[in-house]
Order: C-alpha cells, then structure tokens, then sequence
C-alpha cells in the first residue's frame, strides 16, 4: 500500500463504495445470466482440476460440490450447478453483515493471515467470529498470485455459518462443521487478462455489465478439526494439481496469443501475495476475526443518508456499514519527542496459541500490533524507518 493511496481513501467515501458495490453485486447475481455462465466456467475448471488429481468423475464432483457446502444429490449438468451456486451466493451476499477495512486495518490483516499455518486454520471455531454471517470489503484491490499461479486483484470476502463439509477427502470421510467462504475480485481492478477483457465486453454488450465485484472461489473451512494424515497429502496432491493445471493453461493461451496475466497502472512482478496452498481466503478471515475479537481492532457503524437507505431497502440488503479500523496506536509522548518521523509503520506482531483451561483448546492471539509515527504521514511496510533530528 502507498501513502497516496491511503491520502485518497476516506471513512465516507469507503462506506458509500462497500454498500454500492454490494447492491449492484447481488442484483447481478440475481438478475444477470451472464453471471451465472461466469461461473459455470469457473465449476468447469474446477471439476477438471479434481479429476485430475482423482481420476474418478463421481469423487471429483463430490469434492467440487462438497467442498463448497453442498450435499448430494449434486445438480446433473454445469447450468443447473451454476444456478444453484450463483443464487445462494446472491442471498448470502445481501444478508451478510458489510464491513469496511481501513487501508492501516487491511495491512494489519494481511500481516496477521501470512502468519497463519493449516495448523492455526485447524483452530477455527464459531466462537471467533465477529457474527453468524459478514462481508468484508478491502480498501484497495491486494494483487494475489493463486495457487494456480495466476494473478487476481483480490477486493473481498464473504463468510456463512454454518455451514457442512460432508465429503472431506477423496478416500471419504465423517460431515464436518465449517463455515462457507467466498472470494470476490475487483472488476475494475488491475489485473486484465484478455479472457477477462473478452468477458466483461460481451457482458456490457448484454446489458448487464459487470458489477464491482466479481464472483470468484468458494470454498469451506471445517471448524475445530484435525486433518488426518491421508487427507494432508491429499490436499497437497491438489495444490500440485492446480499448480500444473494452471501453468498448462496459460501456456496454451500464450500459444495462442493471449496475454493472462497482464497487470495494469503501478505493478512490481513478484511484489504479489502468493498463495501457493490456496488457504489465503481462510487465513486473511480468520486473521481479521481474531484480531476483531481481541478488540485491535475497533467497529463503528457509518451513518446511511435516506438515499442509500432507500437504494439499499429496493435491493433487499441492510444500509448498514461498519468501518473497522486499527485500535491500537502508540501515545504520542512515545513516538520521539525529538524527532519528525517522514512515515508511519506497523510496529511488527507475533503469533501465539494460547491455551484456554476453561474451553480445553488453544486460540490464536496476537501481541501487538500498533502503529508507530505521526497519523498525518503515510504508511510503510516493514520496520526500518528513517527520521530527521532536530
């Protein structure tokens, strides 16, 4: 994140974008076919990914459908799939609570998810979320580089609960309680592959362009429960599958001379989030609900004029936005009385698994973090800091 982009955004601006973005996402969802072919190719590459890996069509549609919540019978072709899945996610998304990260909250978020393991994901419980059901929205779009190794610009999550699993692993295995993720990217963010371009024409030459959000994985996270070690490597065999499945793609359309991967305005290659097991969506929302339960971070819920309040009520959704910024910042008469500081800086955090007596589980707490430097001057990674001494 640059200063400058921390300059622009505001506490108004943002609220008024989450709670547009979010009306104009489920009515796209609800009303446009075009939506709903999106993700019919979305499952198609998906399933091919998990026959892949399996070789068994039955058990490759089991882990599609499964893994996002669903229990059998499964739907018989590709469009009634894709009905299926884009009209829940079209409720989901209007009944979910809409919170807006600050650009400082965001870095915290992001600083916290890339601490996490699968070990700390298997931690997970209902007790660590903020509600029952929520819509995160970033302040910018975070340039991610998927386990596929394609680049995404990543704008929000969602999550439901509860939700069950009732397929976990190819060789099977016991229902599982979890929670329902889904993964948006920004339509008008930076990354533009020429299929995406491609797309987004025909959707405005049918009427229906594309919303600011644009539907992307879903996936379920099971609550409380340990992997066994089959289901480890099985999900490690995945990861790999996806991987090779992703570089054969875009080798076949670098063949053809399509360009997948373009990135548009200020990019650095290899600046990116990689998320090279796929449990980034998991770790930055687990992140943000235990940082929201140890009260780091603080909510406050944005005032909504009668317009939006009457746009929200004809879509269906609640007006309401909450704002989530970083509580803690150090006290002034600590930041160097002597100095004038040119940034401010996340002051770093560590990671631990406290042991509860009274639940008989660990939980994941943070210590730290805060930020250190005067709040008029922009924010920066990591933790050098120049300063000019008086």
């Amino acid at each position: 994140m640059t200063g400058n982009r921390a300059r622009e955004w505001s506490l108004a601006s943002g609220a008024r974008a989450a709670r547009d973005a979010r009306i104009a996402t489920a009515r796209h969802l609800r009303e446009a076919p075009i939506a709903r072919l999106w993700h019919m190719t979305k499952l198609q590459r998906s399933y091919q990914i998990q026959l892949a890996g399996t070789g068994d069509p039955r058990a490759a549609v089991a882990l599609l459908y499964g893994g996002m919540g669903y229990e059998p019978p499964y739907p018989a072709d590709w469009e009634a799939g894709a009905k299926m899945v884009v009209g829940d996610e079209a409720r989901y998304l209007a009944a979910a609570d809409l919170y807006v990260l600050t650009p400082q909250m965001c870095d915290v978020v992001i600083a916290a998810a890339q601490t996490l393991t699968r070990a700390d994901l298997e931690l997970a419980s209902e007790d660590d979320m903020p509600g029952m059901t929520g819509l995160v929205v970033l302040p910018h779009p975070l340039i991610v580089r998927a386990v596929t190794g394609d680049l995404a610009d990543v704008r929000a999550f969602t999550w439901r609960f509860p939700a069950v699993i009732p397929y976990l692993g190819r060789r099977g295995g016991a229902e599982a309680a979890a929670v329902r993720m889904s993964g948006y990217h920004d339509s008008y963010g930076p990354v533009r592959p020429d299929s995406f371009r491609d797309f987004a024409a025909r959707a405005a030459a049918q009427g229906t362009p594309l919303p600011p959000l644009l539907l992307d994985a879903i996936r379920c996270l099971p609550l409380q429960y340990a992997a066994a070690p089959e289901q480890i490597q099985a999900l490690d065999e995945h990861v790999a599958t996806a991987r090779s499945a992703g570089e054969t793609a875009r080798q076949q359309a670098q063949a053809l001379g399509a360009q997948e991967n373009r990135v548009v305005g200020e990019y650095t290659p290899g600046a990116e989030i990689n998320d090279g097991d796929d449990t980034f969506m998991p770790r930055f929302l687990f992140a943000f609900w235990r940082l929201c339960q140890q009260r780091i971070a603080a909510s406050d819920v944005m005032d909504a004029s009668h317009s939006a309040q009457t746009a929200a009520g004809r879509a269906g959704v609640s007006p309401d936005v909450r704002i989530v910024r970083l509580r803690r910042s150090e006290p002034a008469e600590a930041q160097g009385g002597s100095r004038e500081w040119r940034h401010r800086w996340p002051v770093r955090m560590h990671k631990v698994n406290q042991w509860y007596p009274s639940l008989g589980r660990h939980k994941v707490l943070y210590r730290g973090p805060y930020l250190k430097g005067p709040a008029d001057k922009p924010l920066i990674g990591g933790e050098p800091v120049w300063a000019l001494v008086r």
